[in-house]
């Protein structure tokens, strides 16, 4: 079983639409600083399973990403994800699924893992709601702290502080040979948020921001800076992978102070294409 990140830039990724600072400007240039929005791909080619976390604006290419990874799963016109495990319902991470409806792929009954809110936002709000009618999606609704097993694994959902506009949000407990966190998006660190990244071997957390002067008005758009995070999190034995970065996050340079601070203290920054074993 392998999980492959396959894209760790914030909602819009990395370079971002109309920008020109100086990250975006260098992803433009190299290819490989390039951050798609994010995603998530847990599969195992000996079951021929997998599995995405999130549905981002880049499907397509992190479609590509796990075929250049995972051949196996790729035969005759079968779609090769047999489910996708949504977070909330912000652009970055459920837009994806758009292109799975008939102007694309058309998709056949495609599972969509999800809090009950999510499932009553994708039901009720087109174009999503034509994806559930012409069962290009089939909404499945988890409950919350209920372990679900799926293939060889378990999973749980859990809520999470963040904006919820349109339904709520929820990150996921992964429990297989080893126990995975998924938690790309939250406004703020909770009791109950911290007990479930030191029960997980491994904690994919939100890095959007590292400091909160990124933005003159970050208060609207809330998340626990990585500067932060590293100090408050500094004690718990589990490895931790910062993503979901906005590009203008100082830890993308990957020459810089920011970034030399959080390895130094034990932590991962992920990118795309970067594949764990567990």
């Amino acid at each position: 079983m392998k999980l492959l990140f396959l894209g760790t830039g914030q909602d819009a990724g990395v370079p971002q639409i109309n920008c020109y600072c100086s990250n975006c400007q260098k992803a433009r240039n190299h290819h490989l600083l390039r951050r798609l929005g994010p995603s998530l791909a847990l599969y195992n080619e000996r079951d021929q399973y997998c599995y995405f976390f999130d549905a981002s604006p880049d499907i397509k290419i992190q479609i590509d990403m796990l075929k250049k990874n995972a051949t196996s799963l790729f035969f005759k016109s079968r779609f090769p994800v047999q489910g996708i495990f949504l977070t909330h319902a912000h652009f970055g991470h459920v837009s994806g699924l758009w292109s799975l409806g008939k102007e694309c792929m058309n998709a056949n009954k495609v599972t969509t893992y999800c809090s009950e809110k999510m499932d009553t936002f994708l039901r009720k709000h087109h174009p999503f709601s034509h994806l559930v009618e012409q069962q290009n999606i089939v909404p499945n609704i988890m409950k919350p702290r209920v372990k679900y097993p799926i293939e060889d694994f378990k999973i749980e959902c859990f809520n999470v502080p963040h904006r919820n506009e349109y339904a709520d949000t929820v990150g996921y407990f992964i429990t297989a040979n080893l126990r995975i966190l998924y938690l790309p998006d939250i406004d703020y660190w909770t009791e109950q948020t911290i007990i479930m990244i030191e029960k997980a071997d491994i904690a994919i957390i939100d890095g959007t921001f590292y400091t909160r002067q990124e933005l003159s008005d970050i208060d609207k758009v809330p998340h626990p800076p990585i500067q932060e995070s590293i100090e408050l999190l500094r004690s718990i034995d589990t490895e931790i992978y910062f993503t979901h970065f906005n590009h203008t996050n100082p830890i993308l340079n990957e020459a810089g102070n920011e970034r030399k601070y959080a390895i130094e203290n034990e932590y991962k920054i992920a990118f795309d294409g970067l594949i764990i074993d567990i």
